[in-house]
C-alpha cells in the first residue's frame, strides 16, 4: 500500500473534511435555522471521524518507518556481503586469473600499499609484480622495502626506478639493500654529489662505496667530505689520495680531522709542498707528523719566529730530532719572549745553560713560573737559580717542599723558609 501525503497540517485536513460533509448533508442550507441544527450534532460526529483517521495515519506512519529501518539493515548487510565476496573474488583473480583480469585487479588496489607490497614481493607473475610497483609511486617507504628485501630482481629494479627522484630513499637502498645489483643500480641512479658522498662515506658495503666514490672522483668538496666523515679507513685514504694536489683541502684535513691516519696521510702528501705553505698551523702539524726528516726540518725552520708553534712541536712531536730543533730555536728567542709559560719551559728543558739562565732572569716576579722551574728542571744550576729568585716568597718555598722530586731543591727551600727573619715574619702574619 502506497500513501501520498500532502504537505498540509493535520488540523487543516480536519476542517476541510468537516466542510465537505456539511455540504453533502445540507446542500441547499440557506436559512439560519438549518445551519444552527448542523453546528452541534454533526460537528461532533465529524470530529470523531477525523480522530479515527488521525489514528489510522499514525499507525500507517509507524509501519512505514519500521519497513524503512529493516530495508536499511538489509541494504547494509547486502553491501558488506558484496564487498567480502568481491575481495575474495579479487584474491582469486590475483592468484589464478588471466593477464587482463590480474592487471585490472591490481588497478583496483590503488592506495592499498600493504597489499601492493605483498604482490610485489610474493606474486609469481612478473607483470603483477611490476604493476604493483607502478601503483606504489610516491610511497618511498614501501618502494624502499621492496628494493632492499624483495627476492625478485625485476621488482627491485622497478622500485629503484620509481625512487630515482628521492635522493634520501635511494641512498638508503644503496647502503642497505641485501642485493649487490640493486645497490649498484641505486648508486647509478644518483646524480647528486652530496647524496653520492653519503654512500661513499657510510655504506657498509664495499661495492656501493666504491661505485659512489668513482662517480665523485672530480668533486674535491665531496671527496673532502668522504675523508672527513667516513668511518672506513680505506674510503678515507682513497679520498685523500684523490686530493693530493689540493693544498687547502689537505691542510684542512691535517688540522681538523678526527682520524689520526687521515692526518698522517695528509701530512705525507703535504711534505712535498712545504715551501708552498704559509699557514703556521699546517707547518706545525707537518713538523709533528711527517715521516720525512727533511720535510720536518724545513717546516720547523719556517717557524723560527713563532714561539707558540715551536713550543707545541717541542712538546707534541713524536720525533726527537724535530723536538730538539724546536727547543733550540725557542731558546734563541728568549730575549724577545714575554710569555711566562714559554720562558719556564725553556728554563726547564733547554740544553743551553745561558738560555736557561736568561729565561730565569726574565721570570723574576712570576712566582708560579719560577716555582715550576725550581720544581721540575733537570738542571741543578737552573733549579738553584730559580729557588734563589723565590727567596722572599714563603708560599712558593712551601710549594717546592710539596712538589719537587729533587732533594737538593727541597732542602734549599726549607733552609730559606726557616731563616729567622723570614720565619718570624711568617709567624707574625699567621698570628695576625
Amino acid at each position: 500500500m502506497i500513501l501520498n501525503f500532502r504537505q498540509t497540517s493535520f488540523s487543516s485536513k480536519i476542517l476541510q473534511k468537516v466542510y465537505i460533509l456539511a455540504l453533502k448533508n445540507y446542500p441547499m442550507a440557506t436559512s439560519i435555522r438549518k445551519k444552527a441544527h448542523f453546528s452541534s450534532t454533526h460537528a461532533h460526529e465529524l470530529m470523531e471521524s477525523a480522530t479515527d483517521e488521525k489514528e489510522e495515519y499514525m499507525s500507517e506512519k509507524k509501519r512505514l518507518d519500521s519497513i524503512k529501518k529493516r530495508a536499511a539493515k538489509l541494504t547494509e548487510k547486502f553491501h558488506k556481503g558484496s564487498d567480502t565476496h568481491s575481495f575474495n573474488h579479487l584474491a582469486s583473480v590475483l592468484v589464478g586469473g588471466d593477464r587482463n583480469q590480474m592487471l585490472n585487479a591490481v588497478e583496483r588496489l590503488q592506495g592499498r600499499s600493504r597489499v601492493l607490497v605483498e604482490l610485489a614481493m610474493f606474486s609469481n607473475f612478473p607483470f603483477v609484480r611490476l604493476a604493483a610497483v607502478s601503483n606504489l609511486t610516491g610511497d618511498a617507504e614501501a618502494l624502499g622495502d621492496i628494493a632492499k628485501f624483495c627476492p625478485h630482481d625485476d621488482a627491485r629494479a622497478a622500485s629503484v626506478d620509481e625512487l630515482s627522484a628521492n635522493n634520501e630513499a635511494t641512498v638508503d637502498v644503496a647502503c642497505s639493500s641485501f642485493f649487490k645489483d640493486t645497490r649498484l643500480e641505486a648508486v647509478s641512479s644518483l646524480t647528486n654529489n652530496a647524496a653520492l658522498s653519503k654512500v661513499a662515506s657510510r655504506s657498509p658495503n664495499t661495492d656501493s662505496r666504491t661505485a659512489a666514490f668513482e662517480k665523485l672522483s672530480h668533486d674535491h668538496n665531496a671527496l673532502k667530505k668522504v675523508a672527513d666523515d667516513s668511518p672506513y679507513s680505506t674510503a678515507r685514504k682513497a679520498a685523500i689520495k684523490k686530493l693530493s694536489s689540493n693544498v687547502p683541502a689537505l691542510s684542512a684535513l691535517l688540522i681538523a680531522s678526527k682520524y689520526p691516519d687521515a692526518k698522517k696521510l695528509a701530512a705525507v702528501l703535504l711534505s712535498e709542498l712545504v715551501e708552498e705553505i704559509d699557514d703556521a698551523e699546517v707547518l706545525v702539524e707537518i713538523a709533528k707528523l711527517s715521516p720525512q726528516q727533511d720535510s720536518r726540518y724545513l717546516a720547523v725552520g719556517r717557524l723560527w719566529k713563532h714561539a707558540w708553534a715551536l713550543r707545541r712541536i717541542a712538546f707534541e712531536s713524536s720525533y726527537k730530532d724535530v723536538k730538539s730543533t724546536a727547543l733550540m730555536l725557542l731558546s734563541d728567542l728568549v730575549p724577545n719572549l714575554d710569555d711566562p709559560e714559554i720562558l719556564a719551559e725553556v728554563a726547564i728543558l733547554s740544553p743551553y745553560e745561558d738560555c736557561r739562565a736568561s729565561a730565569v732572569e726574565r721570570l723574576v716576579g712570576h712566582s708560579a713560573a719560577l716555582l715550576s722551574v725550581a720544581s721540575k728542571s733537570k738542571f741543578k744550576t737552573t733549579r738553584s737559580q730559580a729557588l734563589h729568585k723565590l727567596k722572599g716568597d714563603v708560599e712558593a718555598l712551601k710549594g717546592i717542599l710539596r712538589l719537587s722530586k729533587y732533594k737538593d731543591v727541597r732542602d734549599g727551600a726549607h733552609k730559606l723558609a726557616s731563616a729567622p727573619d723570614i720565619f718570624h715574619s711568617e709567624l707574625a702574619r699567621i698570628l695576625g
